[in-house]
């Protein structure tokens, strides 16, 4: 069975399902940027006596921007899959607008030739036809004209015409 994901019901749960690892993935990425930023800043400052005062300067200046970088995480990846949405239904608009009609412009004239051909095909053999159909009229008559030269009896039938019936005669 052929299921089409667009048919499918859209899921709240799914999507942030989907997302979460994503989510996860970017506030790892934020706080240990964040926080070797901020040791960088403590430790390049030279105010700080020894390693513990450096450690306890970054966790005062990373622990109140763990919100905000929760925050920043989710907008990220929610951008990026808006955007990442965005190009799918783009491409699906584009592709529909002018990709399908280019196909079935192609698929019709495809038709149009093979029925072109068809009637040409079509019209050879009524010909071919038509013009056996004549030739067995004329044998028979000709055969008919003989047989009363042979027996000595007058012949008035008059020669026969052109086949007419399905206008296959060779002259259309």
């Amino acid at each position: 069975m052929n299921r089409n994901r667009n048919d499918d019901p859209l899921n709240p749960l799914t999507v942030a399902r989907n997302l979460l690892a994503w989510c996860l993935g970017v506030i790892f990425a934020l706080t240990l940027a964040w926080t070797w930023f901020a040791y960088w800043y403590e430790s390049t400052r030279g105010d700080h006596g020894d390693g513990y005062d450096v450690a306890a300067a970054v966790a005062d200046r990373v622990m109140p921007s763990a919100l905000l970088i929760v925050i920043v995480a989710i907008l990220i990846v929610t951008v990026g899959d808006l955007v990442g949405g965005f190009a799918v239904v783009t491409a699906r608009y584009l592709g529909n607008k002018f990709v399908k009609p280019l196909i079935e412009k192609r698929r019709e004239e495809g038709r149009e030739e093979g029925r072109a051909e068809g009637r040409a095909a079509g019209k050879a053999e009524g010909r071919v036809v038509g013009r056996t159909e004549e030739r067995l009229l004329w044998s028979e008559w000709n055969r008919r004209r003989e047989a009363a030269e042979a027996d000595g009896v007058p012949f008035s039938e008059p020669p026969p015409d052109r086949v007419e019936s399905n206008g296959a005669n060779g002259t259309g």
